[in-house]
């Protein structure tokens, strides 16, 4: 492969990646009023658009830079809840890589619920150990719901990935 075709392709997916995170912070902020059962689904979208369209770690650079973003935007009130966000959203797009070539839907199920059983571990153990001062309205938001955003979110992708293009455009 040449070199400008290497740089071509490097700037392709650098300018898509920044496309989905700017729409995935669009609906973070520009529908925070709406708040998880909206949002949640969008973003999640977005997460499995950018593993179809991009790279897994593509996908989970988007996964950890939109928590800090609704952290910094006063969206996501405590700072350390974070990891339990990032971790899922990780959890959420390696899973969906790896059963994804076998079977589309069996990939967005086993990837959402992963991500529930993990979001939902995690943040009771943190809750229940080192930080006590986590509400409970945010354990719930950090538990089952994120099972079906997950699923809404990854059934969206796997439909709106249909009306994508499949080939890069070329000049």
């Amino acid at each position: 492969m040449s070199t400008m075709t290497e740089c071509r392709t490097e700037t392709a997916s650098l300018t898509k990646t920044a496309v989905l995170l700017a729409l995935a912070l669009v609906f973070q902020i520009g529908l925070a009023s709406l708040a998880q059962p909206v949002v949640g689904p969008l973003v999640n979208m977005v997460l499995i658009l950018a593993v179809l369209k991009v790279s897994p770690a593509a996908a989970i650079m988007i996964g950890c830079m939109t928590p800090l973003a609704a952290y910094m935007l006063g969206i996501m009130p405590l700072f350390p809840v974070l990891p339990v966000i990032m971790a899922g959203n990780a959890v959420y797009i390696l899973l969906f890589s790896a059963f994804y070539k076998y079977n589309q839907w069996l990939a967005v199920f086993s990837a959402a619920i992963a991500k529930f059983f993990l979001m939902a571990m995690l943040i009771r153990l943190m809750a229940f150990t080192i930080f006590s001062g986590i509400p409970g309205p945010l354990i719930t938001a950090l538990s089952l719901p994120q099972f079906y955003t997950a699923l809404i979110g990854g059934s969206v992708a796997i439909l709106v990935n249909r009306c994508l293009p499949r080939k890069p455009v070329t000049d």
